[in-house]
């Protein structure tokens, strides 16, 4: 479920509680066992922030160093030494079947995949794998101002300079590829190979959902003065004085896009202009693709634009979104010294402050937080749940009637699993639904040891910390894994890197 959120300063996730289900067997401890993925290397220094966890959580990949030497170290394997290895890489592909980083040698770089070395430049941006992990591409500098894009092992041609910052862009069926390119002062659009008309600058492109269609903001010159335009498969919008945010819906059908005109903000949806504002925010959807709105300002009101329609202002609207099954809406809203919800157009309590709503899966449930008093409430199905000193993090199981929250009084953290609280821990983590719903799992912090908690149950094994980036997965109903920092007894080189595999008793 895609989520609005409209004001940015606000950095606080949200905790909800669900109505109490029994799913969780008997109080028995989980059973534990620790697959080491990477051991502590004679001569070879491992570094612990280089590591990398794989999407599915079961490989470790992290850079070592010996002497002037450095080298990736991939569940365990030693890789082939270099000179130097870039601090954005190694990186996974969304597959987790291949790895890929950059690496020097004397003066030169390479790009390394799954053990392979590609042709060395002076230079090479961060790869970037395809959405189906197919392809990789690159951008390689040749020489002063003669830059290429690598897409899988070949070169394009060669341009003055290439941007290397969201600018390599696959479509979502991975068949297509797109990028920017300077050719002298001006710029191009590189679309599957084909240069566009050339441009006074050109912008990130995007593909639509569907990946039939391409669109990219553009500058021209007009009378001596900048423009700007959307390029809509080849075609040029309409000028204005400035392009901003854009969007497909879901569906593809719909594109919209905020423009400056004359000092007026406006919201252009496939090609019809809304009405002006002081300024807007980007287009969003429902998950339906049926409904396009967006935040406007206008003096010292927020509006909410939907299909074109202007609501009533408020001082400020904090949130606004639709249910899973779009029959159901809430906003959040700031106005005068009360802050509540509309949940489908009905006012709720006032609160000091009311943000981040979530819907459960099947839209029949909804929450979010409210503050009075400087304790922060659960509100759930319109009734308020214990109060914190704060909390975050939602996670509705996916039949809707579990969830859980992370919850702070004073210093000790909380996980509330259906409405009830764990023990007092001094850090909590990732909480985690089974797919079939019955089982809860979160990783808890005692001073500096961590462990899993699986149905209120401590976990035995220790760790020195939980890899970034590896979540609680589950290979079936009853089992699940997370990649861990473990220090062994009687270590002398240094902890090792395990994938912990837990099986919840039936």
């Amino acid at each position: 479920m895609k989520r609005t959120c409209f004001i940015l300063a606000i950095t606080v996730l949200l905790g909800m509680m669900a109505p109490a289900a029994v799913y969780s067997a008997e109080n028995k401890a989980p059973k534990e066992k620790v697959d080491v993925l990477t051991a502590p290397f004679k001569d070879w220094q491992i570094y612990l922030e280089s590591a990398k966890a794989s999407p599915d959580s079961n490989h470790i990949a992290t850079v070592a160093r010996k002497g002037g030497k450095f080298a990736v170290i991939l569940d365990g394997k030693l890789q082939a030494e270099y000179d130097s290895i870039s601090k954005e890489t190694p990186i996974f592909s969304k597959d987790s079947k291949h790895l890929v980083y950059s690496a020097k040698k004397g003066n030169r770089w390479v790009v390394v995949l799954d053990s392979k070395e590609g042709r060395s430049y002076f230079n090479v941006s961060v790869p970037a794998f395809s959405p189906d992990s197919q392809h990789l591409a690159y951008i390689a500098e040749k020489g002063a101002s003669q830059y290429c894009v690598v897409l899988d092992g070949k070169e394009s041609a060669t341009y003055d300079a290439i941007p290397p910052n969201f600018n390599l862009v696959f479509s979502p069926d991975s068949r297509r590829f797109a990028f920017a390119a300077y050719k002298g002062k001006k710029m191009v659009m590189v679309e599957d190979g084909k240069e566009s008309e050339i441009y006074e600058k050109v912008s990130m492109p995007v593909f639509s959902p569907n990946s039939k269609h391409l669109v990219f903001p553009v500058m021209v010159k007009k009378d001596g003065k900048d423009k700007q335009c959307m390029v809509f498969d080849g075609k040029e919008g309409t000028l204005y004085d400035r392009t901003g945010t854009f969007a497909f819906s879901e569906d593809s059908a719909i594109f919209s896009y905020s423009v400056v005109s004359d000092g007026k903000a406006m919201m252009v949806s496939n090609g019809k202009e809304g009405p002006g504002f002081t300024d807007i925010a980007m287009p969003m959807y429902s998950p339906d693709s049926k409904n396009m709105f967006y935040l406007a300002v206008k003096d010292t009101k927020n509006y909410l634009v939907m299909n074109g329609k202007v609501s009533k202002g408020f001082e400020k609207i904090v949130d606004y979104i639709f249910s899973p099954d779009n029959a159901h809406s809430i906003m959040t809203v700031k106005d005068g010294k009360n802050s509540y919800a509309l949940i489908d157009g009905v006012k709720s309590a006032d609160y000091e402050s009311t943000f981040f709503p979530t819907y459960s899966p099947d839209s029949k449930h909804l929450a979010y937080v409210a503050v009075r008093d400087k304790k922060w409430f659960m509100v759930y199905d319109g009734k308020e749940a214990a109060g914190y000193d704060f909390i975050l993090a939602p996670n509705f199981s996916k039949d809707s009637r579990r969830m859980m929250y992370m919850a702070r009084k004073g210093a000790k953290w909380f996980m509330v699993v259906d409405g009830k609280e764990s023990k007092a821990y001094d850090g909590v983590a990732l909480p985690t639904f089974s797919p079939d719903s019955r089982t809860s799992a979160f990783i808890a912090k005692n001073g500096d040891i961590w462990f899993v908690v699986v149905n209120g149950i401590e976990g035995k094994q220790q760790f020195m910390g939980f890899l970034k980036g590896s979540d609680i997965t589950y290979d079936d109903g009853n089992q699940f894994h997370i990649l861990g920092i473990q220090l062994p007894p009687k270590a002398t080189l240094g902890p090792n890197l395990v994938r912990l595999q837990v099986e919840v008793p039936k």
